[in-house]
């Protein structure tokens, strides 16, 4: 499948251009200066080899028009070449006396270059290997060995730090787009929800307390949830139990039944209720999970484990299992019930859930995640993100949702 990369920032964009049209003119104005000093030479064979190796160089990297660590690699190693080729051009007297180098500022594009690539880091690294040219050029540092040295410094660290702040700004951007894109998202499904959903709850509600009897019940119910999924749509906080924290380990003890086999530590494994009802709700899901496709006679064994600071959920049956690839497929069908109830709900918890299976061998599914951690940020939505955020906006509301036909 085809990646697509991120959009360059307009900063970097700019530096790039400017170092493609940098690169020719830099080494054109050294090869001016070389050849006013041409009679200095002793060897200008010498020179004319580093500006033609220099020269080809500056064509490819201006016309590819893309700056990479790798390429500017190749600029600071022909860079520090070329410093050394000045001893070879010049006589050592005229070289230590403080000659102008042979690539004199196209030196400094290696510098640029490292900064686009990398930041501020890496500019200082461009820097220090051209520094570290200069001075073995030399061997005894002159003024205008260390002004350059200190220009390399600021070149790489303010052009660094302004990359660093263009990358920065436009993760910003990217991250502001997609709230906003969210956010009309969910205006969308407001509106869906609202001129269908809740206007059948209220029906629902309407026609029961009409009927009565058990239909009363219904629409009691109905009207329960009409509210938490007005409060959703609307952004109101709805009502919730108070945040006191949870004990895992008594809550799977309930689950014991003709079957189901659970094994937990004598002590209690607690967590935040809000954190503890999405552990349980994926417990659940992989439990019916099990009823629905490990068949009559499977058994199930949930062993839960303290690791500190998380939990470890492991739900074990003997059943049917199901083939590799199996959970892909469903997923690519738009079937949610691994990938939202089990998979989305531990995601959104900071933690994983894993499957392991094969036909005939049953399944065994892995759940982990911090005891007391803030809900991590969701990745960015996906093409068939919009069914999937729904379902977990609908469950984080209190609304149980309908049990979708999950695959093994």
């Amino acid at each position: 499948m085809a990646t697509v990369s991120a959009p360059m920032p307009g900063v970097l964009v700019a530096f790039t251009r400017g170092l493609a049209i940098f690169r020719p003119l830099a080494l054109a104005y050294a090869g001016v200066l070389a050849w006013v000093h041409r009679a200095d030479m002793t060897r200008p064979s010498a020179a004319i080899a580093t500006f033609a190796v220099l020269a080809i160089w500056s064509l490819i990297a201006s016309w590819r028009r893309t700056i990479t660590l790798r390429m500017a690699a190749i600029d600071l190693t022909l860079a520090s070449a070329g410093i050394a080729a000045t001893s070879l051009a010049y006589p050592r007297a005229t070289v230590v006396a403080g000659a102008l180098t042979l690539p004199g500022i196209w030196s400094s594009s290696g510098v640029v270059a490292a900064a686009i690539a990398g930041g501020t880091r890496w500019g200082i690294v461009g820097a220090t290997v051209i520094s570290i040219a200069d001075l073995a050029s030399v061997i005894t540092p002159n003024f205008g060995t260390i002004h350059n040295i200190v220009l390399l410094y600021l070149l790489g660290a303010l052009i660094g730090l302004s990359t660093s702040l263009a990358r920065e700004s436009q993760r910003l951007f990217e991250i502001s787009v997609r709230a906003q894109e969210a956010y009309a998202e969910r205006e969308r499904l407001a509106r869906i929800v609202h001129d269908g959903v809740l206007q059948t709850l209220a029906y629902v509600h309407r026609r029961g307390t009409e009927i009565g009897g058990e239909s009363a019940e219904l629409g009691i119910l109905a009207a329960d949830q009409e509210r938490s999924l007005r409060a959703l749509v609307s952004g109101r906080a709805t009502p919730t139990a108070a945040a006191t924290d949870v004990d895992i380990a008594a809550w799977l003890h309930t689950l014991v039944a003709p079957g189901i086999t659970v094994s937990a530590p004598a002590e209690a494994v607690t967590m935040p209720s809000a954190r503890a009802r999405e552990i349980q709700a994926a417990v659940e899901g992989a439990l019916e999970n099990v009823r629905r496709h490990a068949g009559p006679d499977a058994r199930t064994w949930i062993l839960l484990e303290d690791l500190g600071d998380q939990v470890s959920l492991t739900i074990r049956d003997n059943g049917a299992g199901m083939p590799s690839g199996r959970l892909a497929e469903a997923a690519a069908e738009g079937r949610l019930g691994i990938a939202s109830s089990i998979h989305g709900r531990l995601v959104d918890l900071g933690g994983t859930a894993t499957w392991d299976s094969a036909p005939g061998r049953g399944c065994t599914v892995t759940l982990r995640a911090p005891k007391d951690l803030e809900p991590l940020a969701r990745p960015a939505a996906r093409p068939d993100s919009a069914r999937t955020t729904a379902l977990r906006e609908a469950r984080r509301a209190g609304i149980p949702a309908p049990i979708p036909k999950e695959e093994r």
